[in-house]
């Protein structure tokens, strides 16, 4: 199968066969996804230009999850499990759940606002007695349908406005997304010169041919077409507002034919006089306002109700949230995690020793999550040295409780900040002796002394100007791969 990208099909695809259960959320949508496979190989490689003064920092591009690392760290050395993922996908899908009918519920709101825009205000009670005590057959005849429809054209006006509001957002929306693409296409144009753009995640080369360039050009004709059907279907919202309100107004023109021969008189307070007594006063109220607070107070009702029901499914899905936060937090044990952070801490400990980097204070770094803490006292080659021991306890972590398949480790030139020949004696020893005998290491480095011992049970290639991957060897590589 052929993959268009390193993301969606083939990282889901890769940590399936690689057994990464770790998911992170989207920036956009916040539903978990299965990251690029640079967060698997994290703890399995340690690069010359950043990881020597950072950890977790090996690959470019990292950032696009926000506060990964804690997650990322926390599953490679089995503080979190593959359950908790799944039960963390399940809790993002209900929070967006959520985040829809809360939409919905002010949606709503808005809605109500409109009816009442239209409802004139009328005692309900004393309005509802006098209108059945004197509606004759005549007026009930004349007035069911006008009651009908003026109800029907309430509920159109709310949805129309409702889904007017909606397409002018994605209008806006859709406008911002053209602009971007525009800017994308600019810059293929006038910032890069090269045919060629090298993927920091993988190595891959791609084109930044005419062809590619062209491709966003498409995607950007896509969402000019999506644009020009938002405001054509725009236009048809509010052509049926206008319809709507027309209809609206007809119908009122033939109530007042009724309201010419019948009105209501409405009993209401109106003062109180200086001696205390209330005075009453009587208003006209004709059957156009009638019909009009009993439509709307109809769709009152019924948008109400919605509205109640909207906000008893949100009161249910923060609960559940709750309880699933509550089953992800006894997925592990406190005995496990001091554990687990007991085991690192003794790990760490006794390669900071071995590496003569004791300057390091040890008593401040209490788990895997301690990494910025590594680095802050002594030389820069101590500082190294440290921060290798950091890497190493992670790797030896890994092997002992994660829960993936191992990859090879990669230490590309670990002579870092010149080296003394003791020290450097001490790295290569604990490389060779404290990893498993079922570790494969690729270890890049300039020929050394100390070296010797260790190149006696390698494979030692030696890289030309053409690097690692030779054009030479790729039909080679792609029969085994392609069998494979």
């Amino acid at each position: 199968m052929d993959y268009e990208k390193i993301t969606g099909d083939y990282s889901e695809k890769l940590a399936e066969i690689l057994e990464f259960k770790a998911l992170l959320p989207n920036r956009t949508t916040g539903l978990m996804e299965t990251p690029p496979p640079a967060f698997y190989f994290l703890p399995f490689y340690i690069d010359q230009k950043k990881s020597w003064s950072k950890a977790w920092d090996n690959f470019e591009k990292l950032e696009q999850f926000s506060s990964w690392r804690s997650t990322i760290i926390k599953y490679h050395v089995g503080l979190l499990t593959a359950k908790h993922f799944e039960l963390e996908s399940d809790k993002a899908e209900k929070k967006d759940t959520k985040k829809i009918v809360q939409s919905q519920i002010e949606r709503i709101v808005t809605t109500l606002e409109v009816v009442e825009q239209y409802i004139p205000y009328i005692s309900n009670a004393t309005t509802e007695a006098k209108e059945f005590d004197i509606l004759t057959e005549e007026i009930k005849v004349d007035l069911k349908n006008l009651l009908e429809q003026q109800e029907k054209i309430f509920s159109q006006l709310t949805i129309l406005n409702a889904d007017r509001v909606y397409l002018e957002q994605q209008q806006i929306i859709t406008e911002k997304i053209i602009s971007e693409l525009d800017k994308d296409y600019q810059f293929t144009i006038e910032n890069i010169d090269e045919n060629e753009i090298e993927c920091p995640l993988c190595g891959i080369v791609h084109e930044n041919s005419i062809i590619n360039r062209t491709s966003i050009m498409t995607d950007k004709n896509q969402a000019e077409n999506q644009l020009g059907s938002i405001v054509n279907e725009l236009h048809k919202i509010n052509k049926k507002l206008e319809d709507a309100n027309l209809n609206l107004h007809k119908a009122r023109e033939r109530i007042n034919q009724i309201n010419e021969k019948y009105v209501i008189n409405e009993e209401f307070t109106d003062s109180q006089d200086s001696s205390g007594l209330v005075e009453n006063e009587t208003r006209n109220i004709n059957f156009n306002q009638i019909i009009e607070n009993i439509a709307g107070n109809s769709i009152k009702q019924n948008v109400l109700k919605d509205k109640i029901q909207k906000t008893n499914s949100v009161a249910t899905l923060t609960k559940d949230i709750k309880e699933i936060g509550k089953e992800q937090k006894n997925l592990i044990t406190l005995d496990d995690i001091e554990k687990i952070n007991s085991s690192f801490s003794s790990i760490f400990s006794d390669y900071i020793e071995i590496l003569d980097a004791e300057a390091v204070n040890i008593s401040a770094i209490d788990s895997p999550l301690d990494y910025n803490k590594v680095i802050k006292e002594g030389g820069a080659a101590e500082g190294s040295r440290a921060i290798l021991a950091y890497y190493l306890s992670i790797f030896t972590m890994v092997e002992k409780y994660g829960n993936e398949v191992n990859s090879a480790l990669v230490i590309d030139t670990p002579n870092q900040q010149e080296q003394s020949d003791s020290n450097y004696e001490k790295i290569v020893k604990l490389i060779s002796d404290k990893t498993s005998n079922k570790t494969q290491i690729l270890l890049c480095a300039m020929e050394n002394d100390h070296l010797t011992d260790f190149k006696k049970k390698a494979k030692v290639i030696t890289l030309t100007k053409d690097r690692l991957i030779l054009k030479s060897e790729y039909e080679n590589v792609k029969i085994v791969f392609d069998n494979w």
